[in-house]
């Protein structure tokens, strides 16, 4: 008995990039070791990172949400620690520590499972996100500084 094929697509064309940069990123890693002792894995892991962060880079805007959409404290979820944690992509014993540390508000234990409320992990999410933007512009900025000052 034959079965039919499926016809193939088309590869569909991707338009090149508008704007293409090289970036050299070892002496951004110089620098970051100039300040802080890293073990090859570190370093390897901080040049991926920078590889990646230089590949898709991100353009933010005005993330505010209507007024109506915001959520009022009867249709917040509650959510277990590994909902919090697939909701913004981190391990669950990472939002364990944050919970523990405080950052995160508990919002109620059952046993020894904890709950938090979706609000509480995205403001903590959103916080968390200008805290790294900051970091990465200061270190940017001390970048700027040391290479390009002599």
């Amino acid at each position: 008995m034959k079965t039919a094929r499926k016809p193939t697509e088309a590869p569909q064309h991707i338009a090149p990039p508008a704007l293409s940069v090289n970036i050299d990123i070892d002496p951004l890693v110089e620098v970051v070791r100039r300040h802080v002792t890293l073990t090859p894995q570190a370093a390897r892991l901080i040049k991926s990172e920078f590889a990646q962060l230089f590949q898709n880079p991100t353009i933010s805007g005005s993330t505010r949400e209507p007024a109506a959409a915001k959520p009022g404290p009867a249709t917040d979820p509650v959510l277990t620690t590994q909902e919090a944690a697939d909701l913004v992509s981190v391990s669950r014993p990472y939002i364990v520590a944050r919970i523990e540390a405080g950052d995160i508000p508990l919002h109620q234990q059952v046993g020894n499972q904890r709950r938090v409320l979706k609000s509480a992990v995205l403001a903590w999410h959103r916080q968390e996100q200008i805290r790294r933007r900051k970091a990465l512009g200061q270190l940017g900025a001390d970048l700027d500084s040391e290479i390009f000052a002599g």
